[in-house]
């Protein structure tokens, strides 16, 4: 078995890339997250792959934001050996790990194993649905008085998405409410990725909002979807994604990714309606 590492953005891309878009909407969160850092910053992550016989393994790296571990394995077909060797090197590797997100399958054996070696514990783990859409199958017509649009820093309702993000640690993520200049923080993120609200034709009133969160090579992934809580139960959730989905497949992407909470099974059957479908179960492993 042979641990390879990677000193640049460029070496992982040269020897990974084909291999993770072959399955890209699976991969989508470790091939986004790398095309959108620059060559310094992704040279500054453990990035690397387990080959054993000439046969890759896992592709794997390790942010120095999150210190998490996101990895991909090609074939299905590992074994404790191989989990116990890729954690062997992440810790040889001088590499803290504070999550893991992956195939729930591995996560678990690998947060398992990574808290036996180091002594660590798990204190949380949550699991999601990762849904892709390739073409709309119903669609979900807006009303005349409601439109999509993306938002500018200068809009007026950019001063409202503190409130969004703040709704979203707290109704999606289960965490407690953020800081006002946190909040501020993220939406500005927010607006950088590609913001999009629906809204009236006046764009007084933010019925949904979604961000288009990564870039991909072939398509794109869609995160953050929420409406303000006097506005949830209405719809607007299945138009707004609706709504983005016909954009970004209009404008060439081949595929868009979502991911929802396992248990929330209203939003799958919405997105299910318009054409997304269940290709993986993903879980986040959370460490003290």
């Amino acid at each position: 078995m042979n641990f390879k590492k990677y000193e640049s953005k460029k070496q992982f891309l040269d020897e990974n890339l084909e291999i993770l878009i072959k399955k890209e909407p699976e991969n989508e969160l470790m091939i986004g997250i790398v095309l959108e850092h620059d060559d310094n910053k992704v040279g500054k992550w453990l990035l690397g792959r387990i080959e054993e016989n000439d046969e890759v393994k896992i592709i794997f790296m390790v942010d120095d934001d999150k210190e998490g571990l996101v990895f991909y394995c090609p074939n299905k077909n590992i074994t404790t050996e191989h989990i116990e060797f890729l954690v062997y090197s992440i810790i040889n590797s001088d590499t803290a790990l504070e999550q893991i997100v992956g195939n729930k399958e591995f996560s678990k054996r690998i947060g398992e194993i990574y808290c036996m070696k180091t002594g660590k514990n798990i204190i949380k783990t949550s699991t999601t649905h990762t849904l892709v859409l390739h073409e709309i199958e119903q669609e979900h017509i807006l009303e005349d008085n409601e439109k999509l649009i993306k938002l500018n820093p200068e809009h007026p309702s950019s001063k409202k998405m503190g409130q969004v993000v703040k709704d979203i640690h707290t109704d999606i993520y289960g965490q407690e409410e953020c800081s006002d200049e946190e909040a501020e923080k993220i939406a500005n993120i927010y607006l950088k990725k590609g913001l999009y609200i629906l809204t009236d034709n006046n764009e007084e009133n933010v019925y949904c909002h979604a961000v288009t969160v990564r870039k991909q090579v072939n398509g794109c992934a869609i995160g953050a979807v929420i409406s303000p809580k006097e506005y949830r139960g209405k719809g607007y959730g299945k138009k707004c994604i609706y709504a983005l989905s016909k954009e970004l497949l209009n404008k060439g992407n081949k595929f868009i990714v979502l991911h929802v909470a396992e248990k929330n099974q209203p939003a799958q059957s919405v997105y299910s309606k318009i054409g997304f479908e269940f290709i993986e179960e993903t879980e986040r492993v959370l460490f003290n």
